[in-house]
């Protein structure tokens, strides 16, 4: 008989883990005869009509006819030395997460498929505001048709095409393996044992072994010891200190159009908030009167979708799942996101310590304590005349349907100045955007050069300066990007510059395409002293970003 293909999800269990201690409560096994050593589960859940079915005013005789059965299937057996789980229909549901190996799948597809075969790719980019995305093509492609930044996405899922089609004909992977190859039922073992000499490969590294610059942490006493510099470091932000870097983002792709509230729990908090963010989270401590944080919390603390009225209408996630957060421990730089640490390669990290270090560096004035970047900008305009002030002077580029702002200062020297307080990464994100956006507009449209030279003139007309449009070459001049120096300014406290990881990243790139343009770019580290006894709250309406630049890639004819 020829055997037909059949669509398997595997999962490797832990180490040490039997079948008994990977399952939810309420799931019986049994021997399994088919295969030696096996065991199985089979039941069905549900049993209730769906919640719509109340909403339509269903008879009890048209509610049987919408009835929820749903049925599902799970297989253990043990090959060369290991506990897989195969499981069927919503089998998966009744598995216990933290028992099975991480990114078993995905390591599996990086080493068997076909790296110009893919298919889909899920990718998160740890920062402020967390971005998660799931792309997919028509036909297999190489990963560049997957816009895959190479070093600041991890990824979560990937399919595609693999290369022994003896393996299987189709893979995807995260934690799990789907897999579709050809067999008959006794064959279970060898596919699982084949996955498990997959996953021992290092094949991945000829094509994916940018993978390597972010690993995934694994290690249970390293784990313990991140969790603790977490707490420590959420501790000290409700205790007043800045929360530089640390951030909630949901832990999955969300849909935004459930509308849900959010309400922390797990410490008798009643409060309901709009959206996941960090204040609110700091705002329900505060009211509740909790003033330590251990990492045990990490756990008992969650976050709960909920209805206006605060009552649960969908899904919930342990706060150490939400927390994004960066953390240096026994010399090496770790990142929190979506619930896992990851560290960062060492070299990978002296490489932006080095390309910061050797970054031209450029003295501005210092902040003042209570100074934002609208207030600082504010004060300059007006004390520092050798300095012109173009912040919020909007201008509109040719076939644009936005306004955009040019930069925050110019002044005599040619250097062209972008301002912004390093109250967040993703702030800080939206300064370099800025800056490589406004380079290229100043470079190819003549029309608003001519538009920016007409925001100078009205400066010079308030404030008295002078002299400052020739700075701008008008749009029938030649522009020579390699006469100007885009400077990238970031208020924030301490004597000594600092950035997070990733904000480094973004800075590193922004450069090279400022290079690439012909640009030369230097940082300023604007110091601001540290305001002392202030508890973290919202943005104010001055700290929002302007909106001033988008880039030209996000514009709609």
């Amino acid at each position: 008989m020829t055997d037909n293909i059949q669509k398997l999800s595997i999962r490797l269990l832990k180490d040490g883990v039997e079948p008994a201690d990977a399952l939810r409560d309420g799931v019986d096994l049994e021997n399994w005869p088919k295969i030696e050593g096996a065991k199985i589960a089979l039941d069905t859940m549900g049993g209730n009509p769906p919640k719509w079915s109340g909403f339509l005013g269903l008879s009890a005789d048209e509610k049987k006819k919408v009835w929820n059965n749903t049925a599902y299937g799970l297989v253990f057996l043990q090959t060369s030395g290991r506990w897989f789980a195969v499981s069927f229909g919503m089998g998966h549901v009744k598995l216990d997460p933290s028992k099975f190996e991480q990114d078993f799948g995905l390591r599996v597809v990086l080493n068997s498929v076909d790296e110009e075969q893919l298919k889909s790719a899920d990718v998160r980019t740890p920062d402020e505001n967390t971005l998660s995305r799931r792309s997919q093509t028509s036909r297999g492609s190489d990963q560049t048709a997957f816009a895959i930044d190479v070093e600041r996405d991890i990824i979560r899922g990937l399919a595609g095409t693999p290369k022994d089609k003896d393996f299987a004909t189709r893979v995807a992977g995260s934690d799990a393996l789907s897999m579709d190859r050809r067999l008959k039922v006794a064959d279970l073992p060898k596919a699982c044992a084949d996955a498990l000499s997959v996953y021992a490969k290092d094949a991945y590294k000829n094509h994916f072994g940018w993978v390597d610059q972010i690993k995934h942490v694994r290690e249970a006493d390293l784990l313990e010891k991140l969790d603790d510099a977490a707490a420590a470091k959420l501790e000290a932000v409700i205790g007043g200190a800045d929360p530089d870097g640390l951030h909630l983002a949901f832990p999955i792709i969300y849909d935004p159009e459930k509308g849900a509230c959010i309400r922390y729990k797990g410490f008798r908090s009643k409060l309901v908030f709009p959206d996941l963010d960090l204040s609110g989270y700091l705002g329900a401590l505060q009211e509740q009167g909790v003033t330590s944080f251990s990492a045990d919390d990490l756990r008992k603390h969650a976050v709960h979708e909920v209805d206006d009225e605060g009552k649960d209408c969908g899904k919930s996630w342990k706060i150490g799942e939400c927390l994004v957060l960066e953390a240096e421990v026994d010399g090496h730089t770790y990142v929190l996101s979506g619930g896992r640490w990851y560290q960062v390669a060492q070299d990978y990290a002296q490489e932006l310590v080095k390309f910061f270090d050797e970054l031209p560096k450029e003295e501005l004035p210092d902040a003042l304590p209570d100074e934002n970047e609208e207030k600082y900008n504010r004060r300059l305009k007006k004390d520092v005349p050798e300095l012109l002030c173009l912040d919020r002077k909007l201008i509109k580029p040719t076939g644009w349907t936005t306004t955009v702002e040019a930069c925050d200062f110019l002044d005599k020297g040619s250097r062209i100045i972008h301002v912004k307080d390093k109250t967040s990464s993703s702030r800080l994100s939206h300064l370099f955007n800025q800056g490589t956006v406004s380079g290229r507009i100043l470079i190819v449209d003549g029309a608003a050069r001519d538009l920016v030279r007409g925001k100078i003139a009205e400066v010079e007309a308030e404030t008295g300066q002078a002299d400052f449009a020739k700075i701008i070459p008008t749009a029938a001049s030649n522009f020579q990007s390699r006469d100007y120096t885009i400077v990238y300014a970031v208020i924030g406290t301490g004597d000594v510059p600092k950035l997070p990881f990733f904000s480094l990243v973004t800075l590193r790139q922004a450069v090279r395409d400022l290079k690439a343009l012909g640009y030369k770019a230097a940082f300023a580290w604007i110091k601001k002293p540290a305001a002392v006894g202030v508890k973290p709250s919202k943005p104010t309406e001055d700290d929002q970003d302007d909106g001033e630049v988008i880039d030209p890639a996000d514009e709609v004819a």
